[in-house]
């Protein structure tokens, strides 16, 4: 398997890379909180391969300075996001965006402030695992309680099922450290973003791995029943675990997306845009 690579990058940039074709959709790549684009490298490779413009940015406090993970607020991460989105559209060029964990919370903001052309949301933050079967207690309190004596827990094992990816992906792994401040914000941010997904009636397709063992799955499906789109899909993947663009389902999740963008750039082609 090819290790990850991607830090931030634009179609063009990679050695070999076709020209982007501007009848194709530009995408949008977002990565998850903590990790960074290495995440969804061969979606970026599969898009640039195909000629799409794709910009992946590295969010604020993600750039790898050092071996503890800076703490961030999502407020910044979104104004990133909001800026390479804006770029990519300029020219009034339809834009799709493939959001990842936190980086799919991220994405449906956008799509609620961007005229977002189509959303894809890989194993969305919706809720932490397992925290459902203890109703009583917040998510943000225990971590809250938590971050006052370890603000930087470590980290476990990345949360891939195949052993080769896990070991590529360990390698590429900026941070040795989990800021608990930057999940408390994180929360925050699906407290903002939830009440709102009724809202989306953008075509969006959702991929979640059943295997994850960081976000509820559960996440995912609510996501999916919440949404006001017509055009939406809801896609299982079920040997994968957190990381589905790098685990054993990593194909049916490049295929889905590929056929994805792919009705996009139809339905564009039919709008009479260029």
């Amino acid at each position: 398997m090819e290790q990850p690579t991607a830090r931030g990058t634009e179609a063009g940039t990679r050695p070999g890379a076709p020209e982007p074709n501007g009848k194709l959709l530009s995408c949008l790549l977002v990565h998850g909180l903590g990790g960074g684009p290495f995440e969804l490298e061969p979606v970026h490779a599969a898009l640039v391969a195909a000629g799409r413009r794709v910009a992946i940015p590295t969010l604020p406090g993600h750039e790898a300075t050092g071996r503890i993970m800076p703490t961030s607020r999502w407020q910044d991460w979104y104004d990133c996001v909001e800026r390479s989105f804006d770029e990519l559209a300029k020219g009034a060029r339809p834009v799709a965006v493939v959001g990842f964990s936190t980086g799919g919370t991220l994405s449906m903001l956008l799509a609620l402030r961007r005229p977002v052309a189509r959303l894809a949301l890989l194993a969305p933050f919706l809720a932490i695992r397992y925290t459902r079967f203890v109703p009583l207690l917040k998510p943000e309190q225990y971590i809250r309680w938590v971050s006052q004596v370890l603000p930087d827990l470590p980290r476990k094992a990345p949360p891939i099922r195949d052993p080769e990816a896990r070991r590529a992906y360990a390698t590429h792994e900026p941070f040795r450290t989990f800021s608990l401040p930057a999940t408390l914000s994180a929360l925050e941010l699906i407290r903002f973003v939830e009440p709102q997904i009724p809202s989306l009636s953008l075509p969006a397709l959702i991929l979640q791995g059943q295997l994850d063992s960081v976000v509820d799955p559960e996440g995912a499906a609510r996501i999916y029943r919440m949404l006001g789109s017509r055009d939406a899909s809801y896609v299982p993947l079920p040997r994968s675990d957190h990381l589905v663009a790098l685990d054993y389902d990593r194909d049916r999740v490049l295929k889905e997306i590929q056929a994805f963008l792919a009705a996009g750039d139809a339905e564009t082609a039919e709008a009479g845009h260029c």
